[in-house]
């Protein structure tokens, strides 16, 4: 047996990490402060100083700007196009894990393309699609608009997960009867629960993170929260005071869900399955 030594990190390790660790949250720091200053602090002190603090950015977002029906719209999105999106690649993963045909490759060559390409190159023709089916600026067709982009990403993120699954497992089930259906369901699903549950965190994020999407192909009879914040940035100037206030309610459910699913995130892909003798 292979033991692992812990070594405690050299102390340039630590300046570095330090440092990495600094630049990522003082961007965050800065935001929440600003979201709780007043203009005219903002203005004479700046955002670092702890002076001038108040609660009218949130109230203006929330009561004067209602910037809770877009949160609404927002969170409906997200889980439609994450449920979608999770669905749809873990049977197209599956497919592809038990699948051994010639043209395997070039289903994943074209689900890679599908996931480099830039959002920008996709936005029109799905607006043309959209168009024609009657579903612009509808939650409808912002769904099946993420799904397109969030499809190649958990089929991807499932693979590995669908390929670790122990085949003495699908073995037993299909000697005692069960089919390819029964067996997807009933036995590689929850074996692959840990997959399952990454890949929905970041087909949630990369919907509720949307602009461009929301901006083309909606904006009017549905907006979302990403959509409403950018009414903060004007000709005029940028009202930072409540465009960090509902920065800090985008916030929310990323940290939420990072805190909440980090022990699936780093759990085995095959927990609950057999062990190797």
């Amino acid at each position: 047996m292979i033991q692992v030594q812990n070594r405690p990190l050299p102390v340039y390790s630590k300046l570095i990490l330090g440092i990495l660790l600094f630049l990522q949250l003082a961007p965050v720091a800065i935001i929440i402060q600003t979201a709780f200053k007043t203009p005219r602090s903002l203005l004479e002190n700046g955002s670092i100083s702890l002076q001038g603090w108040t609660l009218g950015n949130f109230h203006r977002i929330f009561v004067e700007q209602s910037l809770a029906p877009d949160l609404l719209n927002s969170v409906g999105i997200a889980l439609g196009s994450m449920l979608l999106s999770v669905c749809c690649g873990s049977l197209m993963a599956f497919a592809l894990t038990r699948w051994q045909g010639n043209t395997r490759k070039h289903l994943l060559t074209t689900l890679l393309v599908a996931r480099l390409l830039p959002p920008v190159a996709l936005a029109l023709p799905l607006f043309l699609v959209l168009r024609s089916l009657n579903l612009h600026d509808t939650r409808t067709g912002l769904i099946l608009a993420h799904t397109a982009l969030n499809f190649p990403l958990a089929t991807w993120i499932l693979m590995p997960f669908m390929d670790a699954v122990p085949r003495a497992l699908e073995e037993a089930a299909s000697i005692d009867g069960a089919g390819r259906v029964q067996t997807f369901f009933h036995i590689v699903l929850p074996v692959t629960k840990t997959g399952l549950v990454v890949a929905s965190l970041f087909c949630f994020l990369m919907s509720w993170n949307d602009f461009l999407f929301s901006l083309i192909l909606a904006g009017s009879a549905v907006k979302t929260a990403p959509l409403t914040l950018n009414g903060y940035i004007t000709g005029f100037g940028t009202e930072w005071g409540p465009l960090c206030a509902g920065a800090c309610i985008l916030l929310l459910p990323v940290f939420a869900l990072s805190f909440k699913l980090h022990q699936h995130m780093i759990a085995s892909p095959t927990q609950g399955g057999v062990k190797g003798a």
